[in-house]
């Protein structure tokens, strides 16, 4: 499957972890999912309208999957973006559809670690491209976004200063059905990525790291 890794840091879009609510809607708040996985199912209204396609039931399977207690991730924030006209000239279609989801490492000090958060990313770069070498209907990009995390302190020189992984999915389609589908396909990719980063990560893949490095 298409991975496609972007380069650019917008550092004048440093975001906060636990955010507490968006600056473009009042309405959308942090919710920890981790607590409250009762919600998940609820909370995230973009997908609501979408229940009956089998892609929204993929997402919240990969959703409670990463916050659950099997794994050492877990996610910060989520988006769909309904079907549209494609203007993509690489993906031969009409229509398109996109979502994001934003991860990082539950031992929220790994984050703020260069070396940990460049593994990750390369890790799951490496797992999505030899993934479904055959599906053109669709493509993973992956980024880094500043982040602060707020548990280790909220200015540059406390620690706090680090970075979590955005994952946005772009699935393509001559049509409403195909769209969906495909963005079936592409949740099915991450899951299946993020659950063997995750077995990586219990197997001393990352610690492994910083031993060799010593």
């Amino acid at each position: 499957m298409d991975v496609l890794i972007s380069n650019h840091i917008d550092h004048s879009a440093l975001r906060s972890h636990p955010w507490t609510k968006m600056q473009t809607d009042d309405e959308s708040v942090y919710m920890d999912f981790k607590q409250h996985p009762n919600l998940i199912r609820t909370a995230l209204e973009d997908l609501i309208p979408y229940k009956k396609w089998d892609f929204v039931e993929q997402f919240y399977t990969l959703i409670e999957w990463i916050n659950s207690q099997d794994c050492l991730l877990e996610s910060n924030d989520c988006t769909f973006n309904a079907i549209e006209d494609n203007s993509d000239k690489q993906y031969a279609y009409a229509k398109k559809c996109s979502a994001r989801l934003m991860i990082l490492f539950r031992d929220i000090p790994e984050n703020c670690q260069e070396k940990s958060i460049t593994w990750l990313l390369e890790k799951l770069q490496s797992l999505i491209a030899a993934s479904k070498p055959k599906f053109k209907a669709g493509a993973i990009g992956l980024s880094l976004s500043p982040t602060c995390y707020l548990a280790l302190g909220d200015t540059p020189d406390t620690g706090g200063m680090g970075h979590q992984l955005t994952l946005n999915f772009f699935a393509y389609g001559k049509n409403e059905r195909r769209c969906y589908e495909n963005m079936k396909e592409i949740l099915i990719v991450a899951e299946q990525s993020l659950k063997r980063i995750n077995k990586s990560i219990q197997l001393g893949e990352l610690d492994k790291l910083y031993t060799l490095s010593n």
